[in-house]
């Protein structure tokens, strides 16, 4: 195994002196000598201290109130733009269009509705007539009744 693989896998373990003797003195003999390993090292024990330091700081009072109200706020922005675009302008005009569709539509079906009736109703006329034998000149307006 290549020495700077294992100084990288081990590093928290050597930080904290948790290697074995044998490890950790071919560990400190190539830091010695490899640029790479000593500035990683350097590095993490920057971090480690860093860290070390942030664990005692105490949080600003309310802070993750005063954050999550920014976010709903960003939110409700965002919901503002979106309803304003689609309540103000295309919500009226689907609602427009709806409402004259089914204006046609209701037109259309009484329209079919009145020819189905009118053809029905000769349809019935032409079999009455049919039935009675009554010819095809004869109409209405010609009977006059005399008393």
């Amino acid at each position: 195994m290549n020495t700077c693989n294992l100084l990288h896998d081990n590093l928290f373990a050597y930080m904290e002196c948790q290697l074995p003797a044998a490890t950790k003195e071919l560990l400190d003999g190539h830091i010695a000598g490899c640029r790479k390993c000593a500035h990683v090292l350097s590095e993490f024990k920057s971090v480690m201290i860093l860290m070390e330091e942030q664990k005692n700081v105490e949080p600003l009072p309310f802070a993750e109130t005063r954050i999550l109200q920014g976010i709903e706020s960003k939110l409700e922005v965002r919901q503002t733009i979106k309803t304003s675009f689609f309540g103000k302008i295309l919500q009226p005009a689907i609602i427009s269009f709806a409402l004259v569709a089914a204006i046609l539509i209701g037109l259309f079906i009484g329209y079919e509705g009145v020819m189905y009736r009118q053809n029905l109703d000769q349809q019935m006329t032409e079999s009455v007539r049919t039935d009675l034998n009554i010819p095809d000149m004869i109409y209405e307006e010609s009977f006059t009744f005399t008393e």
